[in-house]
């Protein structure tokens, strides 16, 4: 399970994930070792926490049939970790450079 790996990315501590699903935090700690396997409600509960899919939580990478290249999907990974600001900039840069590309085709 990738659980410790989002938590820390998050910049979240196990006592703070623990507290957020109602567990101690030595429990907690033992679903991220693997000492202890916990149940699909608590994982439930610690995706919706860290804001993640129970797919990414657990590690599966499902294959993708969206048609879209390698680096598209990686545009859309980056832009699910940004926050709200980063992503809003980052649309209005794409869209301003539409923008001129068409000028551009246009002249």
């Amino acid at each position: 399970m990738k659980i410790q790996e989002i938590r820390i990315h998050k910049g979240l501590t196990q006592k703070q994930v623990a507290e957020a699903i109602g567990c101690i935090p030595s429990v907690y700690s033992r679903y991220e070792t693997g000492v202890r396997e916990p149940s699909v409600e608590i994982l439930t509960q610690i995706a919706r926490f860290l804001g993640v899919s129970l797919d990414e939580l657990v590690g599966y990478d499902a294959p993708t049939d969206s048609g879209l290249s390698s680096y598209e999907l990686a545009l859309v990974q980056a832009a699910r970790e940004a926050d709200d600001r980063a992503r809003e900039d980052a649309l209005s840069m794409l869209r301003s450079h539409r923008v001129e590309r068409k000028k551009e085709n246009l002249a």
